[in-house]
């Protein structure tokens, strides 16, 4: 059984991944999710990072820089590189971004166009989606 993290080191390691993410130009915005969102983390947890990145890229170019950014990320956290979930949202179903939307915690990104128009076409999604269900044939 494994201990909770205090929270003066969830803030440090939060702060040195949005610090990485920053430093990425062609990422658009970083959201964190899942346990360490919620605030509630283990000492083991993994790290859930949902990425856009810049439409721009084609998909081994996003690939390159998605499996360096996992690595760069073990290595300042001193953690595996499989404790690092990178999540990208293009590519993601709807109940994902959904999740993303409404319980992420933006790391950075959060005040661009980009993460605007994602939350934008997000919940227009989830209302069409729960507008089809309630008034299918």
């Amino acid at each position: 059984m494994s201990s909770s993290t205090p929270p003066s080191a969830l803030c440090a390691q939060t702060e040195a991944v949005a610090k990485i993410l920053c430093a990425q130009p062609q990422l658009e915005f970083a959201v964190l999710v899942g346990s360490r969102a919620a605030g509630k983390a283990k000492a083991d947890s993994d790290w859930d990072i949902a990425l856009q990145w810049s439409a721009q890229l084609d998909w081994l170019g996003m690939l390159g820089l998605t499996e360096t950014l996992r690595r760069t990320l073990a290595d300042a956290l001193r953690t595996p590189p499989d404790a690092i979930d990178l999540i990208e949202l293009r590519r993601a179903n709807l109940a994902m971004r959904a999740s993303v939307a409404e319980e992420g915690v933006p790391l950075m990104g959060e005040d661009t166009l980009a993460w605007a128009r994602y939350l934008q076409r997000t919940w227009r999604e989830l209302e069409d989606f729960y507008w089809d269900k309630h008034h299918a044939a």
